[in-house]
């Protein structure tokens, strides 16, 4: 009974607070001001990127907070000052309820502030476009997990602090360092250690906010939640409650007293270890820059050149997925050796290869797998786990397992992913793509059983299972939606708006690009894909003959075709590299001056080479420096002769003066008529 009347008695103070009032409005306020700032940029007329709003509430967060713990500081050191418990018999236990229906009291308020603040940005999505999916309950959970999480712990830090240090002054220097190393935005403030923190690190134990506050959502993966961060603030509430009975012992009135709060602490470093322990175990990967840095450091070191055994032909592909538990059953012909070679990502945990249901040795080394045969089979079969990484996240059932990674058995001789050095402005600089940007010819019949929800597969489905002929597989298990439009079909994420209205102006521009493309170039396919799938984020970008992935790279779908890394992209998806790097490079930019020219765009900067350019030798730049000015003055035809004939003879022994020579005479011969 008593603890009702300290509820409604907390409830009607912080009712009457101008503080923690003020701080609550001026959260929504902040809010709102930060929604009109983001809708007048132009750079946000697409809303491509809506998924990442809600990362608005880190910064709001960590500027509400300050005030909540001033004030609970406040309204508890005063009440320890007069010592009113020490009155009572049982004057610890009012100092507990009190301590437990303020925390009650708070926390039903930053519910209602959560509801609030979900109804808000739910009319913000739903006023750009945002159709309703699942994506809306995830919102919810976000806001949850990094808005309401960190606000209902701001009166544990005001109690502690004044249990602590009461009303001495140095309370306030106290306030001030909590609310700097507990706010979510300390991520950003120690970014040099942040970055280096792996998802499954302790020291991600260390920070309540996400890894890099600027980007909260990526394309069919979600919201950056899991049960690694909710498990995590349970930690940190444990902990903090802990803290909060470790310091209000010297309250306690009697010897029981006193021993009941020990016997009650000696339990809370075993539930803090376990809750802990749960958080780093459930941890995703895919938003966490020290992982993907870490991944692509380790191909950095993987040797480029591996000795592979290719000699046999792939049939057809049996897949199961079951939850993370992938079987794949090959089978092969002409089979001429006892080592094949097959390329599977080197960071799915291989459980066995059997051949003719017998186990069989194998090794690995990177991204190769070498089976070791007793005799020749028709069959392998591969057993191995779909674990969550950086390059191909996997967390909460979602999961974009792309053709052009090993995410199956693959006939290869290389590693998944390549890096390579260059120089930039003088500076050392690393880059790197997925060996299989261009897929190979050669098609293979795919069989898929997959349990759940399937947004995408590139192979039609046949009753419970897809069944079709591909060059590879594309399978995504996420948040999205599908669209039909001048026969194609069209995936894209659950963050983006209007996709049904602005589709068939991307498609036009689309094809119209892929026309113009193949002018100038034989293209890796003969005719634009009629499976789409567009993100913003994370995924990588491919074209094979039965679907196109295009990553937009946060820019607007819609305005796309205004800028030159539309171009630039089309290009390099659609014309398989020739000759040299360097020489590849520089036709793909003139290529991209050509058709923005062509498309009659205003802006077109002649002066910018590729980035390869600054490593090449002073007598390579000046070479290309004298073919870049001899291109500039051509009309957009003779432009188009120059780049189909560059290409068609691109080879490692076609050289600068040649194309310079080639670009005189395309010149010479216009100028005469």
């Amino acid at each position: 009974m008593r603890w009702k009347w300290l509820f409604v008695f907390y409830w009607k103070r912080l009712l009457k607070s101008k503080l923690y009032v003020g701080a609550s409005i001026l959260f929504f306020v902040l809010l709102l001001v930060r929604f009109v700032l983001f809708f007048s940029d132009d750079m946000n007329a697409g809303m491509e990127y809506s998924g990442d709003l809600p990362s608005e509430v880190f910064m709001l967060v960590q500027i509400v907070s300050l005030f909540y713990i001033v004030w609970f500081y406040f309204l508890y050191s005063n009440e320890l000052r007069y010592g009113v418990s020490s009155w009572f018999a049982d004057g610890y236990r009012i100092l507990l309820e009190k301590m437990s229906a303020l925390l009650a009291v708070h926390a039903l308020c930053q519910g209602i502030m959560l509801m609030m603040s979900y109804g808000v940005f739910s009319l913000v999505y739903l006023f750009v476009g945002v159709e309703p999916s699942d994506l809306y309950l995830s919102l919810l959970r976000f806001l949850a997990v990094y808005q309401f999480g960190p606000l209902v712990l701001t009166v544990l830090y005001g109690v502690i602090i004044a249990l602590l240090l009461e009303t001495k002054k140095v309370s306030f220097f106290a306030i001030l360092l909590v609310w700097i190393l507990t706010g979510p935005m300390t991520t950003e403030l120690f970014i040099d250690l942040s970055k280096t923190v792996h998802a499954r690190d302790w020291a991600s134990l260390l920070f309540i906010g996400k890894h890099a506050i600027q980007r909260a959502y990526d394309s069919y993966i979600g919201f950056e939640v899991d049960r690694g961060g909710e498990w995590k603030w349970a930690a940190w509430f444990l902990s903090l409650v802990g803290l909060a009975l470790l310091s209000s012992i010297r309250f306690t009135q009697t010897r029981k007293e006193r021993n009941a709060v020990l016997k009650a602490l000696l339990i809370f470093p075993f539930l803090i270890v376990l809750t802990a322990y749960h958080s780093l175990q459930t941890n995703t990967k895919a938003f966490t820059r020290a992982d993907q840095t870490t991944e692509l450091e380790e191909y950095r070191r993987m040797p480029q050149t591996i000795k592979a055994d290719l000699r046999y032909r792939i049939q057809s592909y049996d897949i199961s997925l079951h939850g993370s538990r992938a079987v794949v059953r090959v089978a092969l012909s002409q089979l001429e050796t006892n080592r094949p070679t097959f390329q599977l990502y080197h960071l799915y945990p291989l459980h066995s290869i059997e051949a003719d249901h017998q186990p069989v040795k194998f090794t690995r080394n990177g991204d190769l797998v070498t089976v070791w045969l007793p005799k020749r089979t028709s069959t392998l079969t591969f057993s191995y786990e779909i674990v969550d990484t950086a390059l191909i996240p996997y967390t909460n059932g979602r999961i974009v397992l792309l053709a052009d990674r090993a995410w199956y058995p693959k006939r290869r001789a290389s590693h998944m992913y390549q890096a390579y050095e260059y120089q930039v402005a003088g500076t050392r600089a690393w880059d790197g793509a997925f060996t299989d940007q261009f897929v190979p010819n050669e098609t293979y019949t795919f069989t898929l059983n997959v349990d759940g929800d399937v947004l995408f597969c590139n192979v039609p489905k046949r009753g419970t299972v897809y069944r079709g002929k591909a060059q590879a597989v594309t399978l995504i298990k996420g948040q999205g939606h599908q669209l039909v439009d001048q026969g194609y079909e069209i995936t894209y994420p659950a963050d983006w708006p209007h996709m049904a209205e602005r589709a068939p102006t991307v498609i036009h521009q689309m094809e119209k690009t892929f026309r113009h493309v193949q002018q100038i170039a034989s293209t890796a396919v003969s005719s634009l894909p009629n499976k789409i799938v567009f993100s913003s984020s994370g995924l990588s970008s491919f074209m094979a003959h039965d679907h196109l992935v295009y990553n937009t790279n946060f820019f607007s779908i819609g305005t796309y075709h205004m800028e030159r890394d539309y171009y630039e992209k089309m290009l390099r998806l659609s014309v398989p590299p020739k000759g040299s790097r360097i020489m590849y490079n520089e036709w793909i930019s003139l290529a991209t001056r050509w058709l923005m020219q062509k498309n009659d765009l205003p802006v077109i900067d002649w002066s910018s080479k590729s980035e390869w350019f600054e490593s090449q030798p002073s007598s390579v730049k000046k070479q290309i420096e004298a073919i870049y000015q001899a291109f500039q003055p051509l009309d957009v035809d003779q432009k188009q002769q120059c780049l189909r004939t560059w290409y068609a003879n691109m080879d490692d022994g076609w050289t600068w003066d040649r194309i310079l020579e080639m670009m005189q005479e395309v010149n010479g011969v216009g100028g005469r008529h």
